[in-house]
């Protein structure tokens, strides 16, 4: 037999069909397609789902023109009807709801439509077993971390690559911020773990609110954050590391019947200025943390 003809063959295979159940359109989700956290899924498995800013939101948007309360998901479907029907209703938010465009009040939701919340646009999708599979995998691939809604350390060090290449490349400054919470482990030792995770999940939403929804940021460790601002110079690194401590710093932590004060000291490195590798960047703005330690916490230091 010749080598052409050998090419030629196809394997033969036995495969079992796919499950009918598998196909049948069964899991309701909006995907974010636009926003600080792309790609995450957010599966609707009950009725009256509040879309909002607030982090006790069920669908909780990190995006200051969001409300804090900005819309509610309702299911409007029989439980014995395959077809699944969700609307969606305005919350008399201060920027609206849009579906498609469209400014709406109260709308059926119809499978692929778009629903936007100021800056951040979800993708309405009703899915089988395979397609939620898919997307389940894609959601745990982008790496978000589940108490802050922050990207992973890994997942930032990928963008963090990409973006530094592209700064390097046309000659753009990049910001890097090194972040640590003062004292911590006082608010464990003081006032238990649950309240530590609060604190957590709020720095988050801080963080995210605090810079602009092209910046990246996420959990480097316990409770140290990493963000990185592109084409950002030194001043306009140090606006906004101020306008991240400064909203900590006012912020009244609330949690089962407790308020608390929190700080935060950052330290801040400029590509190409301070290097110009990742490892490079990190290790300096990693540096001027310290000073921040050494000369008081609750400041901004940017590395020598």
């Amino acid at each position: 037999m010749s080598d052409d003809v050998e090419e030629e063959l196809t394997t033969i295979t036995r495969l079992s069909r796919v499950d009918t159940l598998e196909l049948k359109k069964s899991h309701a989700s909006l995907i974010v397609l636009k926003g600080a956290e792309i790609g995450r899924d957010f599966r609707l498995r009950k009725s009256g789902m509040i879309i909002g800013r607030s982090t006790r939101a069920d669908i909780s948007v990190p995006d200051q023109g969001a409300s804090r309360e900005h819309a509610r998901i309702d299911f409007i479907g029989d439980v014995k009807n395959p077809d699944i029907a969700y609307a969606i209703t305005d919350l008399n938010s201060t920027n609206h709801t849009y579906v498609n465009s469209n400014q709406v009040k109260t709308v059926t939701l119809q499978d692929g439509d778009k629903v936007q919340i100021n800056n951040t646009i979800f993708k309405f999708v009703v899915l089988d077993n395979i397609e939620a599979s898919f997307h389940a995998e894609i959601r745990d691939r982008i790496h978000y971390d589940q108490l802050t809604g922050l990207l992973t350390k890994e997942s930032l060090y990928l963008a963090y690559e990409r973006e530094l290449q592209r700064c390097l490349r046309y000659k753009l400054p990049m910001a890097t911020l090194m972040m640590d919470l003062d004292f911590f482990k006082k608010v464990n030792d003081g006032h238990g773990h649950l309240m530590g995770s609060h604190v957590l999940s709020e720095v988050g939403l801080l963080i995210r609110q605090s810079i602009r929804d092209s910046d990246v940021s996420a959990r480097y460790g316990g409770e140290e954050f990493l963000s990185y601002l592109t084409e950002t110079d030194i001043d306009g690194a140090k606006i906004a590391a101020e306008r991240i401590r400064t909203a900590i710093e006012a912020y009244p932590f609330s949690f089962d019947g407790v308020e608390i004060r929190v700080t935060i000291s950052i330290g801040i490195a400029i590509a190409p200025e301070h290097g110009r590798d990742l490892k490079a960047l990190v290790g300096a703005s990693d540096k001027a943390l310290y000073q921040a330690k050494q000369t008081g916490r609750n400041r901004v230091c940017v590395v020598e």
